[in-house]
């Protein structure tokens, strides 16, 4: 679908250079058609202001990650949710996250966008092969398998559910991964990067804005092109950087808090919920 924005500005600039002058009379209706259509368009744009909240690494915390949302403002009727993975282990409570993921998936269909995290591969990787199972346990996947015991789920169906976990998502801003980046176009990293890198802390990506979680910081940081570091507020919006890496793994299963960034338009804004002792 053509952005309106864009739409509009390529159908002033026609009439304001006579190109509708120069066609005959019924391709201009279509054009002035289209230019009504557009501004329509943009009125409903202005009435409903569509954002993207983007969080990770859940591990287990479902209140902070329902309150998260609350205080996110996340629309579920018109907003994108894009959740970094790593929804199971460490945390008590992987059940009821993966019950939450059921819903906001029926509830917002293709509007919420899994990326696979390095634990939600672990789950995968069990179910494949069981000469993985001690590697998933020494990562906390024992708390994980006793949450779904206890509620009598199918390991086979949360598996399905996981399956749908892209590698990537990348939008004309920002590419979305788990772990890190190497190369700016998503498609040329390996697996073992995109799950498990943890190279752009060290400041050596230089490319398009990436936006992940898997290393856990205090605070979430902003990996410069220049290879320096900017610590993020929360609360105060600022201007979506277009280059370098930002990580939003602020550690919430480890006592530190869950971190959602909420991007409209141009802008963006971090929110934070605490770790809570359930």
């Amino acid at each position: 679908m053509n952005n309106p924005r864009h739409m509009l500005r390529l159908l002033c600039k026609g009439f304001s250079t006579g190109a509708v002058g120069r066609k005959d009379k019924q391709d201009a209706q279509v054009i002035f058609e289209q230019f009504l259509m557009s501004i329509q368009s943009l009125r409903a744009m202005e009435r409903y202001s569509m954002k993207t909240v983007i969080t990770t690494d859940l591990h287990g915390c479902s209140l902070e990650f329902r309150a998260l949302l609350k205080q996110a403002g996340l629309m579920k009727s018109e907003d994108t949710l894009i959740v970094l993975g790593d929804l199971f282990d460490r945390g008590k409570h992987s059940f009821e996250v993966y019950r939450e993921m059921q819903a906001l998936r029926d509830g917002m269909g293709e509007r919420l966008i899994l990326i696979r995290g390095n634990h939600d591969q672990f789950f995968l990787d069990c179910l494949e092969d069981r000469r993985d199972f001690s590697l998933w346990m020494y990562n906390g996947g024992g708390i994980t398998l006793e949450s779904f015991s206890r509620h009598g789920v199918s390991l086979n169906d949360v598996g399905d559910f996981l399956k749908s976990g892209m590698y990537w998502y990348e939008t004309e801003q920002f590419i979305a991964v788990h772990a890190g980046l190497v190369s700016e176009k998503p498609e040329e990293n390996s697996r073992d990067t995109l799950l498990w890198d943890r190279s752009v802390t060290e400041g050596h990506y230089r490319g398009k804005l990436g936006i992940g979680g898997h290393t856990p910081m205090r605070e979430p940081v902003w990996f410069m092109p220049d290879g320096n570091m900017l610590l993020l507020q929360y609360d105060t919006g600022f201007s979506l950087p277009d280059r370098g890496f930002i990580c939003l793994d602020t550690g919430c299963v480890y006592g530190n808090r869950l971190t959602a960034m909420v991007i409209e338009g141009e802008r963006c804004t971090l929110t934070g919920m605490r770790h809570m002792d359930y």
